[in-house]
């Protein structure tokens, strides 16, 4: 893979966006300073079969699976993510460009993003960002060889 730069926040996400970068982007932005290579990782390895796509979602609307319950997928100590949730508050009553979240299109598992989307809440904000993914479906169609 070919190392590439980007800011990491939501204007850069759009740029790339626009410029049909978005999986180009969503790889600098997992590998880069306070990444997840855990959602990283498997999107390259299916990256020729995945479909991005940038838009508002309801944030009311999204499952996160890490969070300060210990029944999360990924727990976080409350103190940690207290402490984390108020510092992106602080930021983001500062002006900070956060990136978008990382959700499963078909699923809305909030896989990236789970301090940002619990700052927005407690700052009022109802909708924000997502890079939304998901594997594209199987073409049916004339031409195609059955999958039996």
């Amino acid at each position: 893979m070919t190392e590439l730069s980007f800011d990491p926040t939501l204007t850069s996400a759009r740029e790339a966006h626009a410029a049909g970068e978005l999986s180009t982007w969503s790889q600098a932005f997992l590998r880069g300073p306070g990444g997840n290579l855990g959602v990283a990782d498997p999107l390259l390895e299916d990256d020729d079969i995945n479909i991005y796509v940038l838009a508002e979602v309801d944030l009311a609307d999204v499952y996160p699976c890490s969070g300060p319950d210990p029944e999360f997928d990924f727990p976080v100590p409350l103190d940690d993510y207290e402490e984390h949730v108020k510092a992106m508050m602080r930021a983001l009553e500062t002006g900070w460009d956060a990136p978008p979240l990382f959700v499963h299109m078909k699923s809305l598992l909030l896989v990236d993003g789970t301090h940002r989307r619990e700052a927005l809440l407690r700052l009022g904000r109802q909708r924000y960002w997502s890079v939304l993914w998901m594997n594209r479906p199987a073409l049916i169609g004339r031409g195609q060889a059955p999958p039996w």
